[in-house]
């Protein structure tokens, strides 16, 4: 094992060699597409009062506005560089973030339902940094602060780059989150924002990671510490540390499949919530 942080890393599973190995990355994890219902979506956004509409590709790579499409890991790439313009751009890419994360067969981290990023009304008096449809605006500032990764997680989880202010965004875990960050990243930073899953933390639990034994005990500074993970496993393996990403979290669902009784669903791993 070598050493990153107060924690060691572990070693790199040969399985995870192998596979990333054989990859084509540069279309791998771009290609990474969810089918996503938009009319279900755009209806609970109008209920919800959410002025925005989901789009998506069709079959030939056109523009969906209704019926099903297909939201692509790239679509969410375009969606973080254009976050950067408007607090209401930032607020339709974590949309698409959260529609590909719920449409994913193999993540978790979205609750059922719609979520809301909005500060209630009834908060909005005591809050300092908020717009004025009830959108904390550090989902877009966050974005200056791509560079210390740990920085940005708290900044939307806390609202503050580091302590606990108090005022991060609503119904905003630690896989969405990580997976806006890392659209954002794809544009905006040099540093490899990878997402997080509990699948993911679980196989590098398995492999022998001791820093935490499942996602509820993540926090800002222990993802810093997950992403040094996956980065010198990425290092070992040459390979671009979203590739990483998705093994771990394929390897749980492969490892699960193999002992799950036939017929029967996988549970869910450590702290992970159904959809």
């Amino acid at each position: 094992m070598t050493t990153t942080g107060s924690r060691p890393v572990p070693d790199l599973p040969s399985s995870c060699l192998t596979w990333c190995r054989a990859q084509p990355p540069a279309l791998l994890v771009a290609d990474e597409y969810v089918e996503v219902d938009l009319d279900l979506w755009n209806l609970r956004l109008a209920e919800r009062g959410v002025d925005l509409r989901l789009v998506a590709g069709g079959p030939d790579g056109g523009r969906v506005e209704s019926g099903s499409g297909y939201l692509r890991r790239s679509d969410l790439w375009a969606a973080g560089r254009r976050a950067r313009g408007s607090l209401e751009e930032s607020v339709v890419a974590l949309y698409m973030c959260a529609a590909w994360l719920a449409g994913h067969p193999q993540r978790s981290g979205v609750r059922r339902g719609l979520p809301d990023f909005r500060v209630p009304e009834r908060d909005r008096s005591a809050w300092r940094s908020v717009s004025p449809h009830g959108y904390p605006l550090v989902l877009h500032e966050v974005a200056d602060s791509l560079d210390a990764p740990a920085e940005a997680m708290n900044l939307l989880r806390n609202g503050a780059p580091y302590g606990r202010a108090g005022r991060g965004v609503p119904d905003l875990g630690f896989p969405l989150a990580s997976l806006y960050l890392s659209s954002l990243g794809m544009a905006w930073s040099e540093q490899s924002i990878v997402p997080v899953d509990s699948a993911g933390i679980a196989t590098l639990v398995h492999a022998g990671w001791t820093e935490i034994d499942s996602l509820g005990r993540m926090t800002p500074r222990r993802y810093q510490r997950y992403l040094d993970v996956i980065s010198a496993w990425a290092d070992e393996a040459a390979v671009d540390p979203l590739v990483v990403e998705m093994w771990v979290v394929r390897d749980w669902h492969d490892r699960r499949s193999m002992v799950a009784p036939t017929g029967s669903s996988a549970k869910s791993p450590p702290g992970g919530r159904p959809r």
